[in-house]
């Protein structure tokens, strides 16, 4: 198995995230409807071609990748949408925060994921969840910023 993180990933929010931290850095508070406006942009995210053409190659290799985002399940219903306009809806799995999940931080939550999945293969773009994957000794690669926007050297 393996798990792909959406946002940032999958998906390029560089874009949006820069003009959501440039307005959070100016305010030095977080304001929610920015943030919200930030979650509802993802369905304007494209895909990150060589992400989505490895997440297509398991799939023609009949491997159903889990996709994963630590947002909130049916809160916003964003990332399935996503899924669908891309094609990926009917080949993968959605994997998403759960309403007891409240407290947990994003990467340790991924952190569980990886535990309770074992998947082969993790891709995200966040160094803390890679180096968090590393440290659990588990026989899971894990790419993040550096790595996977080179995937076609490696």
């Amino acid at each position: 198995m393996i798990m792909v993180d959406l946002e940032g990933t999958l998906s390029d929010h560089e874009e949006r995230l820069a003009t959501l931290l440039e307005h959070e850095d100016k305010y030095k508070k977080r304001d929610r409807t920015h943030w919200k406006t930030y979650y509802a942009g993802l369905i304007n995210d494209q895909p990150r071609p060589h992400i989505m053409a490895l997440v297509r190659e398991y799939i023609n290799d009949d491997i159903r990748p889990l996709i994963y985002s630590t947002r909130f399940i049916n809160k916003y219903k964003h990332e399935e949408e996503w899924l669908k306009l891309h094609g990926l809806w009917e080949s993968v799995d959605l994997l998403q925060r759960e309403p007891h999940q409240t407290k947990i931080k994003g990467p340790e939550l991924v952190v569980q994921w990886v535990r309770q999945y074992e998947p082969v293969l993790i891709i995200d773009d966040r160094d803390e969840v890679r180096e968090a994957v590393r440290a659990l000794n588990l026989p899971t690669v894990a790419y993040a910023p550096n790595a996977f926007l080179n995937l076609e050297e490696i």
